[in-house]
């Protein structure tokens, strides 16, 4: 059985004031930075084998303050970054919703029928977060009782939690995914068990 502690990065400046990130590499503001240690000092996982995070500069740092905790090495995987937002990166929601809420709406409600401009959808982003799971779990398929943390993004968790729940990906922004939230799920022989969504017990201990 492979445990995995699935995690979103902490707080940054423009998650704060509502812009949107996407591939943008933006860096934890103190906020993001006090919760990732608060994580690592009340992590629900007693022991890890292994910590793979997103490129992107927000969740490499919440990873690696994760990983001291561990003495563990930071696995860097490409297709855990988030989803490209294409032209709406950099734009601070309520202008977006200002000057296209027909898209701005179906953002929210059918995002599996959006394409923004130089974008990628979200089936593409599945599809990838999908593969880089897949192969994170081939990497432990040896190990016995593996416990894996793997630090990615608000888009891109949601479409993993739909994929191992099997809720169509139009619903993906039903399922919240706070700054740090944990998600834990369980891999044994192909068959997923989910346990924690969204939990931030951390936060306040």
């Amino acid at each position: 059985m492979i445990k995995i502690m699935l995690v979103r990065h902490g707080v940054t400046f423009w998650n704060s004031i509502g812009k949107m990130q996407g591939n943008s590499d933006i860096h934890l503001s103190p906020d993001g930075l006090h919760q990732a240690r608060l994580l690592a000092a009340h992590c629900p996982f007693f022991t890890a084998d292994a910590i793979y995070s997103s490129p992107l500069a927000r969740a490499q740092t919440t990873a690696l303050i994760l990983a001291n905790k561990f003495n563990l090495h930071v696995e860097t995987v490409p297709d855990l970054r988030e989803i490209n937002f294409g032209d709406w990166e950099g734009k601070i929601l309520r202008d977006i919703a200002q000057n296209d809420p027909i898209n701005f709406e179906r953002f929210f409600k059918q995002p599996d029928e959006l394409e923004i401009p130089n974008s990628e959808t979200v089936h593409q982003l599945r599809d990838r977060a999908m593969n880089a799971l897949d192969k994170i779990i081939a990497n432990h398929k040896s190990d016995k009782d593996s416990h894996i943390i793997i630090v990615a993004h608000g888009a891109i968790n949601r479409v993993i939690l739909c994929s191992l729940l099997d809720i169509p990906i139009k619903k993906m922004w039903a399922l919240s995914q706070f700054n740090t939230a944990v998600n834990i799920f369980r891999e044994d022989d192909g068959i997923f068990t989910v346990d924690v969504i969204n939990s931030t017990a951390h936060l306040y201990k």
